[in-house]
């Protein structure tokens, strides 16, 4: 499962999650019709950076879905499945703080992370890009473009389809289950960071 969180800002104690996108892969293939999409209730005033950023008005957030029953939903949706996200660790670490507020529960998923498995699995891509390149720029260099950015789960579709091309390589290159590719993408970290250099 490919998630993707919008925020009200990047500060995961202090900031809410204002919409949540997922979509499930099957069979390296997305069917479309399994889709998770939730603008998420969230009181209080939004700034103004956030709104057009995100594109969500006061009235979209007042209309949402409380976030104890959107946050259920997404585990409802989620399922066994393996988790996975770009730049994983904000969105797994705000999801966790969310489900700790909302629901009283400790979460300790693992979520492999699209950044970090890109750039290990295309060097030569991720050299073109340069270390910061964000999920715009991979969906470009693969030839996809996401149908509205920074709507949760149009980033969310985009996500698993560069998921699909990364996978693929994967299979070309031996990994054919979660657990070696995640071993081999915590071993290309540990390599990238012990040579002193940042992971994205």
């Amino acid at each position: 499962m490919v998630f993707d969180l919008e925020a009200s800002g990047l500060d995961i104690r202090r900031d809410r999650i204002l919409s949540i996108g997922a979509v499930r892969i099957e069979d390296l293939a997305i069917p479309l019709g399994r889709q998770y999409d939730r603008i998420v209730r969230a009181p209080g005033p939004l700034g103004l950076a956030s709104r057009l950023f995100h594109g969500l008005t006061r009235a979209d957030l007042e209309r949402g879905t409380a976030p104890r029953d959107a946050l259920a939903g997404l585990l409802d949706f989620a399922g066994d499945a393996v988790w996975l996200a770009f730049h994983a660790g904000f969105d797994r670490a705000l999801l966790t703080q969310a489900l700790k507020t909302h629901l009283s529960r400790r979460w300790d998923g693992v979520v492999l992370d699209l950044a970090v498995l890109a750039p290990m699995l295309f060097p030569d891509r991720a050299r073109q890009l340069g270390p910061h390149a964000g999920l715009d720029a991979w969906g470009a260099v693969f030839g996809l473009a996401a149908s509205a950015r920074h709507a949760a789960v149009a980033d969310a579709l985009l996500t698993a389809e560069i998921a699909l091309v990364v996978l693929r390589r994967a299979q070309q290159r031996g990994l054919r289950t979660w657990g070696a590719l995640e071993s081999a993408a915590r071993a290309w970290r540990a390599d990238r960071m012990g040579a002193g250099g940042p992971v994205f």
